[in-house]
């Protein structure tokens, strides 16, 4: 499945793809509850049906699964939620290795299988913990060993690009869910058009959604893609209910 989430400003984009990544990550109900309660319900299916209801309140989360309380939820899939790095995140092993939840190992392994996947990523290079990207960017060659090199632009394109590769291997094992938060800031509409192109057959059986408030990115994507509009919610109406269905489908019933 593909999704846009688009709407103004405080109508709770963020918010909502904060909710749907608080199964398999609880910190962020414990975030939220800080300012305001938080109550959520989750059903999904391996194949049994499975029904879980998270509490927030002040900073402590709790859960009743199968109406049984527990302390934490055996993680029931996987999501990825990618906002735009820091400068100079990418060129930090570490860094990159907990932004995908991955182990130091995995993501050097999952870097070198980068160039043979990518048009973009020509090189990566891994050395002392450090990342050292060769990239083809318009025909022109972009190098970034640490000392600067890459455009502002190219480093949100480094990130989709890999996060378009972990997601689809990743969702042959477990469903997986990639998670795009207002992530093209630098881009114009035709580079942010392609980004997506590219991504929806990078993902392959992953589930993506897109947060954008962009009118461009929804007139513009293919039909292969659903969008959700969410209403403004001024800041005293979080109180208001929130619905929405996340799919768990594994490749395997593909």
């Amino acid at each position: 499945m593909r999704n846009i989430f688009t709407g103004q400003n405080g109508s709770g984009k963020s918010v909502l793809t904060r909710l749907i990544a608080s199964v398999a990550y609880p910190d962020h109900v414990a975030e939220l509850s800080r300012d305001r309660e938080v109550d959520m319900g989750v059903r999904w299916f391996d194949p049994m049906t499975h029904d879980v209801a998270t509490k927030g309140r002040s900073g402590v989360v709790t859960h009743v699964l199968d109406g049984e309380p527990v302390p934490y939820v055996a993680r029931p899939y996987k999501t990825i939620l990618l906002q735009p790095a820091q400068r100079g995140e990418i060129e930090n092993l570490n860094a990159l290795a907990q932004m995908f939840d991955l182990s130091t190992s995995a993501m050097r392994s999952t870097l070198g299988l980068l160039p043979a996947d990518s048009d973009l990523v020509k090189e990566v290079q891994c050395l002392n913990g450090k990342v050292h990207w060769t990239l083809d960017v318009n025909g022109r060659t972009e190098r970034f060993t640490g000392r600067g090199g890459l455009s502002l632009g190219s480093e949100p394109l480094i990130l989709l690009e890999l996060a378009g590769l972990h997601a689809r291997h990743h969702a042959r094992v477990e469903p997986t869910f990639l998670l795009l938060d207002e992530f093209f800031g630098f881009h114009d509409i035709h580079t942010q058009i392609a980004a997506l192109e590219r991504l929806e057959l990078a993902a392959e059986h992953a589930q993506v959604a897109v947060v954008s408030h962009s009118p461009q990115i929804v007139q513009r994507v293919s039909a292969d893609w659903s969008t959700t509009v969410l209403e403004h919610r001024p800041r005293n109406r979080w109180d208001t209910p929130l619905d929405f269905e996340v799919e768990t489908k594994s490749a395997a019933s593909d």
